[in-house]
This record gives C-alpha cells, sequence and structure tokens, in this order.
C-alpha cells in the first residue's frame, strides 16, 4: 500500500470512549495504521447524567447497532443526535400521523410493519440503511445528513442537538482506532488533478481570473478545482487570493475556509473545522495540497500533524488558524 493518508476526525463528532476527561484526538493514518495528530476539544451542553435510565438504554441501542454494522463514530451520532430530535430518546408508540418509535418512522412511508418500527434495534438499522445510501454524508453537516434521511418538516432542526449528541456518544463510548473509523472519511474522496507519470505535478500558473472567491486577482487550475471540490463536499466558501508580501494567497496557490465571523471557533464550528482539515488531508494527493493549518497545528506531507508556529505571536485566532482552515497546493 502507498503512502495513502486518510484522516479522521475523532473530535466534536467521532466518539472515544478511552478519554472521557481529556482532549479528544484527531487520527490519521499512514500505511493503514492509525496514529495520533492534532488535539481536539470538545464542548459538553448536557452531560450524560442529565438523561434517565430509558434514554440511555435507547442511546446505547444505536451506538451498538452502529458499531455492529461498522457504521463509523460520525454515523452513530448523527443517528442519536435524530433521535434526541425526533423522540427524545423515547420509543414512543406514536406520534405525528403514523410515526412510531425512536426515530419516528413511518409505516405508510416503508420504514416497516408498527412492531418493527416499535423494536429501537430494528428502527436504528433502518436508519443506518438509509444513511448508508446518502452519498457523501460523512462530510455533511449533521443537520443535512439527518434530514437526508427523515425528511422532516423541520430540516433544520437537527443541528441544535450536535454538541449533545456529540458527548453523550463520546461517553457511552466506540472504538476510534477501528479500520471503519480510520476509513470512514474515504467516502469524501475528492476527484482527482492530473499528475504526471512519475507523480510529479505539472507546473501551474495563476491564470483563472478573477478568482471567483473574492472577485480580484487570479487562482491556479488546481486551486480552483480544490475550491470546487470543498464546495462539493459541503464545505463553506473560502477566500482565496489577497495580496500580501509572503505566503501562497498573492500567488492563487492558497485558500481559507472561516469556520466563524472572526473568534476562535468552539463546539459546531470547532468540529466543522475539524472535519474539514481532515478532509483536507484524506485528500491531499487527489487534490496536490501541500500543506493544512488549522487551531495552532499544521500537517505536511514529510511531516504530519505537528505544532504550527504562528510567526506572527499574540492571541489573534486568524494568526493562530482557529477560527479559519488553510490550504495550500502545489
Amino acid at each position: 500500500m502507498t503512502n495513502r493518508a486518510v484522516a479522521l476526525v475523532v473530535g466534536a463528532f467521532l466518539l472515544v470512549g478511552c478519554c472521557l476527561a481529556g482532549p479528544l484526538l484527531v487520527l490519521t493514518t499512514v500505511n493503514d495504521e492509525c496514529v495520533p495528530a492534532p488535539a481536539m476539544s470538545l464542548t459538553s451542553s448536557q452531560p450524560a447524567e442529565q438523561w434517565d435510565a430509558e434514554q440511555l438504554a435507547n442511546a446505547r441501542t444505536i451506538v451498538s447497532v452502529g458499531a455492529e454494522r461498522r457504521i463509523s463514530a460520525r454515523g452513530q451520532i448523527i443517528a442519536l443526535a435524530t433521535a434526541m430530535q425526533e423522540s427524545g430518546l423515547r420509543n414512543l408508540a406514536g406520534g405525528d400521523r403514523d410515526s412510531i418509535g425512536l426515530f419516528q418512522q413511518r409505516p405508510s412511508q416503508g420504514w416497516g410493519t408498527p412492531s418493527q418500527i416499535g423494536d429501537p434495534v430494528y428502527a436504528a438499522g433502518k436508519f443506518y440503511d438509509k444513511l448508508a445510501t446518502i452519498r457523501g454524508w460523512h462530510t455533511m453537516p449533521l443537520t443535512d445528513a439527518a434530514q437526508a434521511v427523515q425528511g422532516s418538516a423541520l430540516p433544520n432542526a437537527y443541528a441544535k442537538w450536535e454538541d449533545d449528541a456529540t458527548t453523550l456518544g463520546q461517553q457511552l463510548g466506540a472504538d476510534p482506532g477501528s479500520a471503519m473509523d480510520c476509513a470512514a472519511i474515504t467516502a469524501g474522496m475528492a476527484d482527482a488533478v492530473t499528475r504526471h507519470p512519475d507523480g510529479s505535478w505539472p507546473e501551474e500558473s495563476c491564470t483563472i481570473r478573477p478568482d471567483p472567491t473574492t472577485g480580484s486577482g487570479c487562482l491556479t487550475p488546481r486551486t480552483l478545482h480544490l475550491v470546487q471540490q470543498a464546495t462539493a463536499a459541503g464545505f463553506p466558501k473560502p477566500g482565496c487570493y489577497r495580496v500580501d508580501d509572503h505566503g501562497e494567497h498573492p500567488q492563487g496557490r492558497a485558500c481559507d475556509w472561516m469556520m466563524t465571523a472572526g473568534g476562535e471557533a468552539s463546539g459546531a464550528q470547532k468540529a466543522r473545522g475539524d472535519a474539514m482539515a481532515a478532509w483536507a488531508v484524506a485528500n491531499a494527493d487527489r487534490l496536490g495540497i501541500r500543506y493544512v493549518i488549522w487551531f495552532r497545528r499544521i500537517w505536511t506531507r514529510s511531516e504530519g500533524w505537528h505544532a504550527y508556529n504562528n510567526p506572527f505571536g499574540g492571541d489573534d485566532p486568524s494568526g493562530w488558524h482557529t477560527n479559519h482552515v488553510h490550504i495550500s497546493v502545489e
């Protein structure tokens, strides 16, 4: 196997059963071996003890069914958040129209018979079956992935449960080092750019004018391809070209994806940045990515993730890249 870098966020949206009190980790794989990378933090809004015995039992069922089906921890958290919204993690006998159970699935829409849907194991399995058919769900915002399964009249309602689902999932415990989790991000693989037969990158000039993300300057074709692939994966619009006396931005070879309006990211914003950074590293060979900077860490081909030395000093979120993900291309 070649040096294939597949990154996986085990941060605000991946379950880590072994580290309940400490920071969570990003794992990368090199030659199929999971190794630690940047430390990730988690904001908890509802401790597990605030869920009663019935709710915790149903949550454990959702997580265990996901694990048995080799659904990544991200998928398990999406399922938990969905059940929190739909039923409050309770196996309801009824609901809107003919809705039943943890996920308020409807027999009239083909989810199963009332007795089947009333079984939490069956209901969780059916949720995962549908989730697995959604292309790119691994890199979607949680609420979009949940909505793609549920078809709710309130498509944005799932977002508010992301932190709670992440915290509860972490405390219930899943195996973050398993092969299924290390490979989960591969479903978000980008379309590869052209390379020479020897693997080197063709020379490119800053010929795309104007840069469509800023309306000025220029981008290289590879940078434009990166922007297009990141957009297709569901990440926000970046800012790329800018006039500067250093770095790749003035060459049209770098972009910044903002996760906040300016302040340091936390909670769901931090999780989104974690996902963006993981996706970029997973696709580095396919997109010609030279390096990634996010949350005081930098990833390079030669060293992987390591501490970032902010050349500007101070506590500015922009300088430390705690409000945006920076990606430079070859």
